[in-house]
């Protein structure tokens, strides 16, 4: 992590997790069907697989230094953001 930590300093801005949160969640579903092997419901493993997900992406937006920066930001509606695409010459409908 502290190679990651030492990228962003200098500039890297794309950093993949996927590989860490698919990871995260077949370790919690392995662990749901180790505890109760006979449930098969995806209701039942999925929860915990979002959880460990969850956890992963909050680590790593407090370790990349994004967290707490929500505020930095406005919101715009869907349609504010498909005329942005329109201006740079993008074919967009909105439905």
């Amino acid at each position: 992590m502290r190679e990651i930590q030492e990228g962003i300093k200098h500039g890297v801005r794309k950093i993949n997790v996927d590989t860490d949160l698919r990871l995260a969640a077949t370790g919690a579903i392995r662990q749901a069907f180790a505890e109760k092997p006979g449930e098969f419901d995806p209701r039942y493993y999925l929860k915990p697989a979002r959880a460990a997900m969850q956890a992963v992406v909050k680590a790593r937006m407090q370790e990349f230094g994004q967290a707490g920066h929500a505020g930095d930001y406005w919101p715009i509606t869907l349609e504010e953001m498909a005329s942005r695409y329109r201006e740079q010459g993008h074919q967009l409908t909105v439905t």
